[in-house]
């Protein structure tokens, strides 16, 4: 009997359940009675066959109480499973408990909105919300909130900003869990930017609350290890971090017999700034200098190597048209094949010395690509950014020497050295020194990431 009640459980057959109370009027009392088993009513929730509930509620509303061997009540597997209908009729029986089943906790001390937004089933948590509106405040054993379940759900984006915005609740926002850690820490840990960005658009969010390790959000990201897209996240921290902590200076303490005459010391002693936060705000101003500069180099890169590119297949003085025969040109005889340099043939030492030149510039721009397109966060500091510092150099020497090669294979020599050879003595007797400068400049600061480089690695 008890196997035909528990396979109509499974099948939700509704139809079998009344004959076989028909024929045991105390089936299910039977049922109930074994502790030990899932009953009847649990597999039916777990199932979400809601005709079948009904009837066995109708039955027995006291059922509904009924909790199995890990505490669940059928209120919490109806939830868990998202089984919005079945969960709004035991809402309606809940009604008359006083919301008993609402916020029933199972063996874990997780209530049924608990385990609805653990699971992440949002239509589900909305009811409950709507029916018993003072379930929000239940924490689990951990002193966790259904918002620092949302965020532990690695979906649960979308259900979190529904819930903040319906419960707009100052005290939920910046509660926190046993060790210390409200819903941004969580996020911060998580590196779950998405959730973070939406958090630091929310005015009452304490962006400066410490865990029980004295840790804010922003030490969390700066501490873990770093990924190419918390620059942002880091950056409107830490701003909203520092503004936040303007209206929060503490008073140093003092021993009561000095308080009563002393003078305000905080306006004549310069306040002390977080190492912390100095650098971070550091950081911050120095990535944005390096994303403006990111941008023109790459765009520089782009160009160059894009025109080096162009003069390598279209060199000075053009290509032979014709087909294949001897031409004489100032005393020599060159072999006109076609869509060869015709400057190759004439000056082949300028043209050789012209694709040499070239070719350095094309390759020190692509490699200037490469560097500044790899997932890697660039840094200022890094061996990364001084070689791009190094490339752009040489592009720029390139660039120079493709010019006058390149100028010196098409006019004549007398004009050459005039409107050519002048201007660019001028040019490098004026900008020699400072060009030596910044060479020596970073060669020292090689120096100086070789040297911290090796110290760090024998420490």
């Amino acid at each position: 009997m008890e196997d035909k009640l528990f396979e109509a459980c499974r099948k939700g057959d509704t139809a079998t359940l009344l004959k076989l109370i028909e024929e045991d009027p105390l089936i299910l009392e039977d049922s109930i009675g074994h502790a030990s088993k899932e009953t009847p009513l649990h597999l039916a929730s777990l199932l979400g066959h809601t005709d079948f509930v009904r009837l066995i509620l109708n039955q027995k509303p006291e059922f509904a109480k009924v909790v199995n061997r890990k505490g669940y009540s059928p209120m919490h597997l109806a939830c868990a499973n998202g089984h919005v209908e079945l969960v709004e009729h035991l809402l309606k029986i809940d009604l008359d408990t006083g919301h008993e089943l609402c916020r029933r906790r199972d063996n874990k001390g997780r209530t049924p909105l608990h385990l609805a937004t653990i699971k992440g089933r949002v239509l589900v948590a909305g009811e409950l919300l709507m029916a018993c509106p003072e379930s929000v405040m239940e924490v689990t054993e951990q002193k966790e909130t259904i918002l620092h379940l949302t965020v532990k759900n690695e979906n649960g984006f979308k259900a979190l900003r529904i819930l903040v915005e319906k419960l707009n609740s100052k005290e939920l926002l910046n509660w926190k869990d046993e060790e210390g850690n409200t819903i941004l820490h969580l996020a911060a840990a998580r590196k779950q930017h998405k959730v973070m960005k939406y958090l630091l658009s929310q005015s009452s969010l304490d962006m400066n609350a410490v865990n029980s390790k004295g840790l804010r959000a922003l030490d969390i990201m700066l501490a873990g290890s770093r990924q190419s897209n918390d620059q942002e996240v880091v950056e409107k921290l830490s701003v909203a971090a520092r503004l936040a902590k303007d209206d929060e200076k503490p008073l140093s303490k003092q021993p009561t017999h000095v308080q009563d005459n002393v003078i305000d010391m905080d306006s004549m002693v310069p306040t002390q700034k977080d190492p912390v936060e100095s650098m971070s705000t550091a950081k911050s101003d120095d990535q944005d200098w390096l994303k403006e500069m990111r941008k023109g180099i790459m765009v520089m890169a782009v160009l160059i190597s894009t025109v080096s590119f162009d003069v390598a297949i279209n060199p000075p003085g053009g290509v032979w048209q014709d087909g294949v025969s001897v031409s004489n040109i100032t005393k020599g005889i060159y072999s006109q094949r076609p869509g060869h340099s015709i400057m190759g043939e004439i000056l082949p030492s300028s043209f050789i010395w012209f694709l040499v030149w070239d070719s350095i510039a094309f390759l020190a721009s692509m490699s200037i690509i490469v560097a500044l397109t790899s997932p890697s966060r660039l840094i200022g500091t890094t061996i990364r950014w001084g070689y791009v510092r190094l490339m752009m150099w040489v592009v720029i020497a390139s660039v120079h020497m493709v010019f006058l090669y390149g100028v010196h294979m098409i006019i004549d020599w007398n004009v050459y050295s005039r409107a050519v050879i002048l201007p660019f003595v001028f040019f490098y007797a004026v900008v020699g020194l400072f060009g030596l400068s910044t060479g020596w400049s970073m060669i020292i600061e090689w120096r100086n990431m070789a040297y911290e480089h090796w110290m760090k690695k024998n420490r």
